[in-house]
């Protein structure tokens, strides 16, 4: 029940954090808040990793989803997880989207096409995904930053957080992004970091 409580602050945190970004006074401020945040919620979700489990599958969908998939994270209580997270995030999108018309300056960028949005993201998962199991791994939390950075670059930047599924619900809800797009990011960012366990055998040497 406790991992479940923290899923779901980690995700409704990180979607408020990233809707408030957008009101930074330049785009490169906006990702980078995004970066730092997420770099500090993998430390936070580090601490709740034991020798059976990861705690890092507390930060995303996507994140839980990689770790179930190499037997780092229960998969029977992946379903819980998951929804504890999107339930979390659209929490966090109502909130930003209640404090819309209390704060000034918004960064306002087009959305990205469909196929784009669908490919970018499902690439960055894959890769984000062999991050994460280096993290697991005991490799520095810093290095988290780098998947906000690389989608917020590629993307544009309110999708600094488009690798987690649960997020661009959130900020779908903040009315952000479309809806449309968010369901695209948060299939394709699925579909990524489920094939990157897999993948991953082909980049690495044998053992």
């Amino acid at each position: 029940m406790r991992s479940l409580s923290a899923a779901a602050i980690i995700s409704a945190l990180t979607t408020f954090v990233a809707a408030l970004a957008l009101r930074a006074p330049d785009a490169t401020l906006s990702v980078l808040a995004v970066a730092a945040f997420v770099a500090l919620a993998t430390w936070v979700a580090s601490l709740h990793s034991t020798d059976d489990e990861s705690g890092l599958a507390l930060l995303s969908p996507a994140a839980a989803l990689t770790l179930a998939l190499v037997g780092r994270r229960s998969t029977g209580l992946l379903l819980p997880l998951v929804a504890a997270q999107v339930v979390g995030a659209v929490a966090g999108g109502f909130a930003a989207l209640g404090l819309d018309d209390e704060l000034t300056g918004t960064l306002v960028w087009d959305d990205p096409s469909r196929v784009a949005t669908g490919v970018v993201v499902a690439v960055l998962a894959l890769l984000a995904s062999w991050l994460l199991l280096a993290l697991d791994s005991g490799e520095s939390p810093a290095w988290s930053a780098a998947p906000p950075l690389l989608s917020g670059a590629s993307l544009g930047v309110p999708f600094a957080a488009a690798l987690n599924p649960a997020v661009v619900l959130g900020l779908a809800t903040a009315d952000l992004i479309s809806w449309e797009i968010a369901v695209i990011a948060a299939i394709a960012g699925l579909v990524g970091s489920a094939i990157g366990p897999y993948a991953i055998t082909l980049v690495t040497p044998p053992e």
